[in-house]
């Protein structure tokens, strides 16, 4: 289910909107929609990372809460220059996921 909200954006960035809805062939509210959905998926993956890193989550879980893979959340972690760490419980929690137990 979608609901309306408003927003009110300075000029300047209502015409970067435009320009680059127009290049892309999109409506404007079609760009802010998917710039949104963006934003919010890069919070959750954000998120797992530091979870992670703090050691308060698998990477399993970790991966589960970024809405990616296993594979997937380990080039991120790569990727940011967080360590890899894992550990014989991660293994047993990662074997568990994998084989939905």
């Amino acid at each position: 289910m979608s609901e309306t909200i408003s927003l009110r954006l300075p000029r300047e960035t209502l015409k970067k909107l435009g320009e680059l809805a127009n290049r892309e062939g999109k409506d404007r509210s079609a760009l802010i929609r998917e710039l949104l959905e963006h934003g919010v998926k890069e919070k959750d993956v954000e998120h797992a990372v530091e979870l992670y890193r703090r050691g308060m989550i698998t990477g399993w879980k970790a991966a589960q809460l970024a809405g990616t893979s296993l594979w997937n959340f380990y080039k991120i972690l790569g990727e940011k220059g967080v360590l890899i760490q894992y550990s014989q419980h991660e293994l047993e929690d990662d074997l568990k996921g994998l084989t939905g137990e």
